[in-house]
């Protein structure tokens, strides 16, 4: 069975591979015994990116107890949430668009915060996490990362440049975790040739990734392009001093209220996932969303050709309301920007003075740019979404997309991944048993949710309960590699073997 998803910005057409329910079923699956090679634990791991993924990583490391070095190009931890980070996208009104109770690294936001935090108050949550987990000084600041390559025993030789330096320059590691992110300007994507045609006409073209405030569209006609979550955002805020507003589409999600009853949706979404049938939940949500957002057809936008949860669904942080009111106009898919004109799919045209692409991103993580096998997307060659299949010295904190907020899922990723170094460490069994499993199907994390969109996209709790399973699992073996020795078992004497090939 085949199935398109949407990853990297392509359409990719890939073969459905059955994968296990759950986390005892991956385990139980038959695995390859070809043993891989152990680096030199001697070494520390390098974690690139000192945002809330990288900032897991590192405390679920030193908790582990595994050797490490931070790597942070800006001055300071926050990735985008530092608004000084010249990579950052965020904005100046932006506010979470999960709640403060599903977007912690382990310890709560003050519950004298709003529901929806101010991303300064985001940001300075993450100064305190990093300073309160001691890992600030073993944070290289300033510094880029240039690329590695891997030694013949099976290091990684990072070339690293810090601020003021011509060259980079060159440090061994046993390990490199990406933690990069993907929200940043570097992975912003624009539509061709469309943006061309905008700048051709002497508009004012800037990507969501570059807005601050509406402050220049005063009195001025604006065309967003994209209809997510930066794009209805900065609409209505725009709309609010613009003398018109428009939105453009390609295709439409459905909108689903920010709040039920008073409380987060992304609560609700979190504590129904593992207890009722994916039809139960999913009908419970259109009640919900008939109720309060309607038929997206009186909103000027045409019904999804999806169902719900088959794709991410847009909570409504405001877009209703401008679309109902008329201070927002949505017209399907921009076509052409000629002479300060504007064509859309259905023949209309309008003249504009400024265009704000709301276009997305690109994900992409430095060490996997070019490794994608063709025909695979890189969900596929993530294990659990993190792992590589094929070498145990390189994993990646990838952004899983849910309703709810990714930064506990960084914190089980992080504790997932130093588990398994670990492990490594200590010789463990378990080791052994998950590099034998590795380039398997990982366990199905979707639960029915998502199924028209990639795999980076979950069921937040049951990948969070997955992440936990394997974490304990690799934490809880207590018998070596060297213990087993007099076993004669000749699959762990092969794979030992192997295994101790570099120490």
């Amino acid at each position: 069975m085949e199935v398109e998803l949407q990853e990297d910005g392509v359409a990719l057409a890939a073969a459905q591979t059955p994968k296990p329910r759950t986390f005892e079923a991956w385990l139980g699956q038959a695995g390859n015994p070809t043993p891989l090679p152990r680096t030199d634990h001697r070494l520390p791991v390098l974690v690139v990116g000192a945002g809330p993924a990288g900032l897991a990583a590192m405390a679920a490391l030193q908790q582990a107890g595994v050797e490490f070095e931070g790597l942070e190009f800006h001055s300071q931890v926050g990735g985008i949430w530092d608004q000084s980070n010249p990579l950052s996208s965020v904005y100046d009104s932006l506010t979470t668009n999960t709640s403060r109770y599903t977007m912690h690294l382990g310890s709560a936001m003050p519950s004298s915060w709003p529901d929806y935090p101010h991303h300064r108050q985001a940001h300075g949550y993450l100064e305190r996490f990093a300073e309160e987990s001691g890992i600030l000084p073993r944070i290289r600041f300033l510094t880029s990362f240039e690329g590695a390559r891997q030694s013949d025993h099976h290091t990684w030789i990072a070339a690293l440049r810090s601020v003021g330096e011509h060259q980079s320059h060159a440090r061994e590691y046993r390990a490199i975790l990406i933690a990069t992110g993907m929200h940043n300007k570097k992975n912003r994507i624009y539509p061709e040739p469309l943006r061309s045609q905008a700048v051709a006409s002497g508009l004012d073209v800037i990507h969501a990734s570059e807005y601050r405030n509406p402050a220049g569209y005063v009195g001025k006609r604006v065309l967003v392009v994209g209809l997510g979550v930066s794009g209805t955002d900065i609409a209505s805020e725009i709309s609010r001093v613009a003398s018109r507003t428009m939105l453009s589409f390609r295709s439409v999600p459905w909108i689903v209220p920010l709040n039920l009853f008073g409380r987060p949706g992304d609560l609700a979404a979190l504590s129904s996932t593992s207890r009722l049938p994916f039809r139960v939940q999913r009908d419970f949500f259109r009640m919900v969303r008939a109720m309060t957002v309607g038929d997206p057809r009186r909103l000027g936008l045409p019904l999804p050709t999806d169902g719900l949860w088959d794709r991410f669904a847009l909570s409504d942080r405001g877009i209703v309301e401008a679309l109902r009111t008329k201070r927002v106009v949505a017209y399907q898919n921009a076509i052409a920007i000629e002479n300060g004109v504007a064509q859309f799919d259905d023949g209309h045209s309008e003249p504009i003075d400024a265009v704000v692409f709301a276009t997305g991103y690109e994900r992409k993580y430095p060490l996997w740019d070019a490794t994608t096998p063709r025909g695979k997307t890189l969900s596929e060659t993530l294990p659990f979404l993190i792992f590589d299949s094929t070498d145990p010295s390189r994993a990646c904190l990838s952004e899983a997309i849910s309703p709810c907020g990714c930064w506990p899922i960084f914190r089980e990723q992080g504790r997932a991944i130093a588990a398994f170094f670990a492990a490594e460490q200590a010789d463990a069994t378990s080791v052994l048993d998950f590099n034998a499993r590795r380039s398997l199907p990982s366990p199905d994390v979707k639960r029915n949710w998502y199924k028209n969109a990639d795999g980076f996209h979950v069921n937040a709790g049951a990948y969070l309960q997955t992440l936990q399973k394997l974490t304990a699992w690799l934490s809880a073996s207590r018998r070596t590699v060297s213990a087993l020795r007099a076993s004669s078992s000749p699959v762990v004497a092969a794979q030992e073997g192997d295994l101790s090939g570099h120490s």
